[in-house]
């Protein structure tokens, strides 16, 4: 029950941490779209490549986080006498 319970907080959390993360990418899509010259559109492609990375590697950190963690969890429960 505690692992449900850990699971389904995880996801919520993760799934409200990816969505305002992905405001900033969105943003800046919007920008490139709407670029009207060839150096503007370059620059902002090249500022969301950064961005782009910068939320891979904290996503990456934080996989690596958990399975970590999870390693750390005994495979058994234990039985209390």
């Amino acid at each position: 029950m505690k692992q449900f319970f850990f699971t389904v907080s995880f996801l919520i959390f993760f799934t409200m941490n990816l969505q305002a993360q992905n405001s900033n990418v969105d943003i800046l899509l919007e920008k490139v779209q709407e670029a009207k010259t060839k150096k503007q559109r370059d620059s902002l492609i090249s500022q969301l490549k950064l961005q782009l990375a910068k939320t891979n590697q904290k996503a990456r950190e934080e996989s690596d986080a958990i399975v970590k963690a999870k390693k750390k969890l005994p495979s058994k429960l234990f039985k209390v006498k």
